[in-house]
């Protein structure tokens, strides 16, 4: 589970100052594109929960999507318009490892998870309350980058 990668956004290292600096957006993206190769392989599945790019060029989204590993699912954040624009181009594009660059895209995601015999609800923004939050089921969360939203209950940003 990851979120908030802001991938070709500039600036990203004001509104996070503990993110390492770099020289130029190209930098940032290939120790992005590195960091995640070292820790995904082709068969993981991650579950992206949301602003991903700030390219304003599907193609340089998928420069970065074609070279990461595993089978990505993306739930929507605020910034990924063009991802939302041209998204069935990403579900219908391979990458190099045989996954669609995005196995599915949506804005919300209930997923049951049998290794913890639970549920998460996936959405990119924090929710004061979320379906089975009464059950013991999780939400996992992006949006604040490396603030935790004042939520009671099982709630993971």
């Amino acid at each position: 589970f990851t979120s908030d990668l802001h991938f070709s956004h500039k600036n990203i290292a004001k509104f996070c100052p503990q993110f390492r600096p770099f020289d130029n957006v190209e930098q940032m993206d290939e120790f992005l594109i590195q960091t995640w190769n070292e820790t995904v392989t082709p068969e993981d599945t991650v579950y992206n929960l949301g602003d991903f790019s700030f390219a304003q060029d599907h193609k340089q989204i998928e420069r970065v999507l074609s070279r990461l590993n595993g089978q990505h699912h993306l739930i929507y954040g605020n910034h990924d318009h063009v991802i939302r624009q041209h998204a069935d181009f990403f579900r219908s594009q391979t990458k190099h490892d045989g996954h669609p660059l995005l196995s599915s895209i949506r804005p919300y995601l209930k997923l049951k998870l049998p290794e913890i015999k639970n549920t998460l609800v996936l959405f990119h923004y924090p929710i004061q309350e979320w379906d089975g939050c009464y059950q013991g089921w999780y939400h996992l969360y992006g949006h604040l980058h490396d603030r935790v939203a004042e939520i009671k209950g099982r709630a993971l940003n």
